[in-house]
């Protein structure tokens, strides 16, 4: 399965191919520090966490995992064409049905108004994904195929 990283680092490509107008950034770090210098806004990519399932029984621990990430809008304007608003449209418009590596298609989960501070609007589309987390195998403990024979043994 693909890494958490590569998996954020592929919806982040995505927005960046999708909605060229914008900034498009993984969240920071630190957010209350956060400035946007991007004239119209941004896109902020995070990662919220991951449930997992009961294994499934393949003698191998196979483990269903749904993957929750959100995409903060963080915009100067609220209405009209290039507003927040019709940014949360677009942002589901490039993300639902999107096969992130080694997952199902993205699914839109929820969407909230985060607030308006300091003249930038504030929105939140969360978006979830299943893929399958299974266990590294060790191949030194595993039988290894020394020979082939070609010929049915009666």
């Amino acid at each position: 399965m693909a890494t958490t990283v590569e998996i954020i680092d592929a919806l982040v490509a995505r927005l960046q191919a999708r909605l060229p107008g914008l900034l498009v950034e993984y969240f920071p770090e630190r957010p209350a520090e956060y400035r946007l210098n991007h004239p119209a806004g941004a896109l902020l990519v995070s990662y919220l966490g991951s449930q997992f399932a009961a294994p499934v029984d393949a003698g191998i621990v196979a483990q269903p995992r749904t993957l929750k990430l959100s995409v903060t809008v963080v915009l100067r304007q609220l209405n009209g064409r290039t507003g927040a608003v019709a940014v949360l449209d677009d942002v589901r418009r490039a993300l639902v049905g999107y096969r992130l590596p080694d997952c199902r298609k993205l699914q839109a989960t929820a969407e909230r108004f985060l607030g308006q501070t300091s003249g930038l609007w504030q929105y939140a589309v969360d978006l979830a994904t299943q893929g399958m987390q299974i266990e590294e195998d060790d191949a030194a403990d595993s039988p290894i195929l020394t020979q082939v024979n070609h010929e049915e043994q009666p």
